[in-house]
């Protein structure tokens, strides 16, 4: 806790010599002195006990833009200017606290922290043994591609530029990152194709047969 400016005074008062050359009742230059330092110690203290706060990054302000240098941070994804210093004090909080490697988890992180959930799909060539019926024949290219899935309502909005902008760079540069939208209507859609092709040929011939048994 600082010390007040009465404080700072009292005890400059304690420490000059005894003596009436002094004594700041008789000697005015003395207690003008004194009255003058008073208010720089109480700033420096207030100013001590405020570094406390700017060495933490969950707290940080003055020393905010000495943070974001050493950090590296914004960088491209970022428009300049349009963070408030909340969010550029939790840019540097998710900085610090990213760690691993590059892999899954860590870009699913970085999606939550964009303020979007996404699922990741990877991919490989078609081999006979580990490809069944239906499934998709990706080429040799596919290892190094994949997909972050986000819902549709994220398409179009600031979050899903910052996210497509920061997959593109943080991504290992061998590998080709899509960010698409949707993929929960493609599956409602195929779901809805499977139940009406499985009425068609299961659901309505056993039907059809049962009143031919009648």
């Amino acid at each position: 806790m600082a010390l007040s400016e009465d404080d700072y005074k009292q005890q400059m008062q304690q420490l000059l010599p005894p003596g009436p050359a002094f004594d700041i009742e008789l000697q005015p230059d003395i207690a003008a002195l004194v009255a003058a330092f008073a208010p720089e110690f109480w700033r420096i203290d207030v100013a001590l006990d405020g570094l406390q706060a700017e060495l933490n990054p969950a707290s940080v302000t003055q020393l905010l833009t000495d943070w974001e240098e050493y950090l590296g941070i914004p960088d491209t994804c970022v428009v300049p200017g349009s963070q408030t210093v909340a969010e550029r004090r939790q840019a540097v909080l998710n900085k610090m606290s990213a760690t691993g490697a590059p892999q899954l988890a860590y870009y699913l992180r970085m999606a939550t922290q964009t303020g979007i959930s996404v699922t990741i799909d990877e991919f490989r060539p078609a081999r006979v043994g580990s490809t069944n019926a239906g499934d998709f024949l990706y080429g040799e290219g596919w290892p190094w591609s994949w997909l972050a899935s986000a819902p549709i309502d994220a398409f179009g909005t600031a979050e899903a530029a910052t996210l497509d902008c920061r997959l593109q760079l943080e991504a290992p540069e061998y590998t080709d990152v899509v960010l698409g939208f949707g993929q929960e209507v493609v599956d409602g859609i195929f779901s809805q194709v499977d139940t009406f092709f499985n009425a068609i040929h299961y659901v309505m011939p056993s039907a059809i047969a049962g009143l031919e048994e009648l």
